[in-house]
């Protein structure tokens, strides 16, 4: 970690601790967080929030790639990524002046639309801009909703075509379905959902020709970012060898849902540039989750349309919320009290 400041540190590290709570019970996230801090060496939200401000801390644009369609109710799909999707445009956008560009499914599109407003983001398509008296103003939070089609080949013409066209510097991904070692995008329970999703992992790999900062969030190991432990979710999940990732990514986040991973990221940078506006509040949270699902997405565990997310209700996930903003505003140190003793001072000023 880059950061010498021993407040940052603990900030870091508590972030990491509550993010990877196994609150649902599903018994997975303990192994895949410990591999991945061994494989790191470092809290992961807060050394991805460090790459992204070096890569963005001039602004420009960056990719994320969530959403995921469930087969057995198309055309829907579930409230984990597309939220994530939203706090992490809003983040990057107040925090470092960039622009996402969210790639995923046609059927996502009004999902993942309703989330980002619902953060805070004006939803422009490439149609919109192309057609606009002028570009978009710099100072108004914006993004770019593309669908990219189905087959392999759309996603690898489509990875040239955006890397070509607006030469992003980093991407991201959450909770979005990543190939096995057969090349086949699979459900955490083995079945092959191929047909369902985008290829999302050839952005990545275009990105890895280029140089460019690939990160990965993931709860279980069926989502793009799991390459480099891969070993792991294929010993602790029961269908590990169907469903795990094989995709490696420059920084890999673990979180219990994966749009707490994407809020962890948001708290680390908020802490990082000592602007706590940077992580989005509880209204906030409460309001992504409902109109997401307002637009047609579905609890990833029941497949139903309800204010849950991997089978967790809504309290917890403003809970998560609650507790990175309190991270982040850190009142010991920073909130003067009579009777107060931080063991990291931090004067007025």
């Amino acid at each position: 970690m880059a950061s010498n400041d021993p407040l940052h540190g603990l900030i870091a590290e508590n972030i990491d601790r509550l993010v990877n709570l196994d609150i649902s019970g599903y018994g997975v996230i303990a192994a895949i967080h410990d591999a991945a801090r061994v494989h790191h060496g470092a809290p992961l939200a807060w050394l991805a929030a460090e790459r992204l401000r070096a890569a963005l801390g001039e602004g420009g644009y960056f990719l994320v790639t969530s959403g995921w369609l469930m087969p057995g109710c198309y055309p829907y799909g579930e409230t984990d990524g597309p939220i994530g999707a939203g706090i992490l445009g809003r983040a990057l956008a107040l925090g470092l002046g960039a622009r996402m560009i969210v790639l995923t499914e046609v059927e996502m599109v009004l999902c993942t639309t309703a989330a980002c407003r619902a953060a805070g983001l004006n939803v422009l398509s490439e149609d919109d801009i192309a057609r606009a008296p002028r570009p978009p103003h710099p100072n108004i939070p914006m993004c770019i909703i593309v669908p990219i089609p189905i087959p392999l080949e759309a996603a690898r013409s489509e990875a040239k075509r955006l890397f070509d066209t607006y030469d992003p510097k980093a991407i991201l991904s959450v909770e979005k379905n990543g190939p096995n070692a057969e090349g086949l995008y699979c459900m955490v329970g083995g079945e092959d959902n191929s047909d369902c999703v985008i290829k999302a992992a050839e952005f990545f790999y275009e990105a890895a020709r280029r140089g460019v900062l690939t990160i990965g969030i993931g709860d279980r190991g069926n989502e793009i970012g799991f390459g480099a432990i891969a070993e792991v979710p294929r010993r602790v999940l029961p269908f590990g060898e169907q469903a795990t990732d094989s995709t490696v990514v420059d920084v890999l986040v673990t979180a219990a849902v994966s749009n707490w991973g994407a809020s962890a990221i948001a708290a680390s940078l908020a802490a990082m540039l000592e602007r706590p506006e940077v992580m989005h509040d509880t209204d906030t949270e409460s309001r992504m989750l409902h109109r997401c699902i307002d637009a047609g997405g579905v609890d990833g565990f029941g497949c139903t349309p309800i204010p849950v997310t991997d089978g967790m209700r809504e309290p917890a996930h403003i809970g998560i919320c609650a507790l990175l903003n309190e991270i982040v505003r850190a009142a010991a140190t920073k909130v003067p009290s009579v009777f107060a003793t931080p063991l990291y001072r931090r004067e007025p000023g």
